[in-house]
């Protein structure tokens, strides 16, 4: 949950409202000070302190652990490990704006626009993919944010031009394009990381989202309700708290391995600078002197060098047993009998990232939107064709020693060495050598 822009702004609204707070006591002497802006105050620092409270019980938690196995490694992993990537979000001009109450209605809107295409395709990827690869983590119910955007998408736009605007959004916002792109093509190259998506997004919302509401709320000026603000109102999380708990044990209850986690921290870092780039892009959008947006190269660099190193630890047999075989090489070959239908049996078996893929750019008219189709046949997929080695006979034709230690092809030595030494033993020839011996 420290992942999100919206638990970084959070505890940023909380560091300037502990300086109002201080200078409200100041000044309270010689003024009389405002009842109800104090009591905000104090109603927003006690909704981050209890956030902060929260966290550091978690810590607590995870240092009592004097002997982390991988079980309990991730939760911990994602938030140690994305720790550099956060002192980007504090640069960007929105978001200083954003926590001082300062919001252009104009950009806020193009942010909900940009926020409604990233989590339709983030949520359209889990409903397929998360069933098969972390089902414990899929809580579509609680956490999606569709509908919610679109109910303020409603309210800024009205009914019959949000749709408009959310296109004309689209068309003309290149870092949006680039974090959907992003989703898509980890959803077809190895779904696993979708993962670090989820947890970077909801978590972080749900945990900073109360707070921003409130700031969003008095800085737009809109009297009562949730009408604009539903993206924050999480109505099936009872207890946030308890929840990210829940969360958090999942996270840690998953079977992985070295290599995996090592890929999933770095995608959280790369769904972070992706979630940087948008409101970089606000900056630009709103004529800010000097303002420029992250490189896409940079952005999704984390998980290149990640793959660097585990293909660097392999090639030198430092694994130490922790990694499975993963398909990081990106001169691995395609299997020759792929036009069979269904997928690679050479892909590993936690469907892993092929790094010539993933560095490859991300095109909207390369990578297609998933069907309807294809979310109702990727969850009845057969366990046996998600990953493997190619069927005997056919790897002994472009595999051939990977072949050879299959069993069977040592069965059928056996019978073939049997049967040449019958002919030999029964032809006129041995017969006409064993008569003269």
């Amino acid at each position: 949950d420290n992942l999100s822009l919206s638990a970084i702004m959070s505890r940023m609204v909380n560091d300037l409202e502990e300086e109002q707070k201080e200078q409200l006591q100041e000044t309270k002497k010689e003024e009389k000070v405002d009842i109800a802006k104090e009591e905000e105050t104090v109603e927003i620092t006690a909704e981050v302190k209890e956030q902060e409270e929260e966290t550091s019980t978690t810590q607590d938690k995870e240092n009592q652990s004097t002997t982390p196995t991988q079980k309990t490694c991730l939760s911990t992993a994602l938030k140690t490990g994305t720790s550099t990537a956060h002192a980007s979000a504090e640069d960007v001009h929105f978001v200083r704006n954003f926590i001082r109450g300062k919001i252009d209605k104009t950009l806020y809107t193009h942010l909900v626009t940009s926020l409604y295409h990233i989590y339709e395709t983030l949520e359209e990827e889990l409903s397929i993919h998360a069933p098969t690869h972390f089902p414990t983590l899929h809580f579509p119910k609680e956490l999606n944010r569709v509908e919610s955007l679109e109910d303020d998408l409603d309210f800024y736009f009205g009914e019959t031009q949000w749709k408009i605007q959310v296109k004309n959004v689209y068309e003309n916002s290149q870092a949006t394009v680039d974090y959907c792109n992003r989703i898509r093509y980890i959803a077809k190259y190895d779904p696993l990381l979708l993962l670090s998506h989820a947890y970077t997004r909801y978590l972080g919302d749900l945990s900073g989202g109360r707070i921003l509401a409130r700031v969003a709320r008095k800085a737009l000026n809109l009297k009562g309700g949730d009408d604009g603000l539903r993206f924050y109102m999480f109505e099936h999380v009872s207890n946030p708290k308890s929840f990210k708990e829940v969360y958090r044990r999942a996270l840690d209850d998953l079977d992985l391995e070295y290599d995996q986690v090592g890929r999933l921290v770095a995608e959280a870092n790369v769904a972070f600078a992706l979630n940087v780039r948008v409101f970089e892009e606000l900056d630009v959008m709103g004529g800010l002197e000097g303002a420029t947006v992250m490189k896409l190269d940079d952005a999704v660099g984390y998980l290149d060098k990640t793959l660097e190193e585990q293909k660097k630890r392999k090639e030198d047999g430092s694994d130490g047993g922790r990694a499975k075989d993963v398909a990081v090489d990106g001169d691995a070959v395609k299997c020759p009998f792929a036009f069979m239908g269904g997928p690679n049996p050479h892909k590993s078996r936690d469907d892993s990232v092929r790094k010539d893929d993933l560095n490859a750019k991300t095109d909207t008219n390369i990578i297609p939107k998933v069907t309807t189709e294809s979310a109702k046949e990727a969850p009845n997929t057969p366990k046996s064709e998600t990953g493997g080695k190619c069927p005997w006979p056919f790897i002994l034709l472009h595999d051939f020693k990977t072949g050879m230690e299959d069993y069977k092809s040592k069965i059928v030595l056996g019978l073939l060495l049997c049967w040449l030494w019958s002919c030999v033993v029964n032809s006129d020839l041995y017969r006409e050598f064993v008569s003269k011996k």
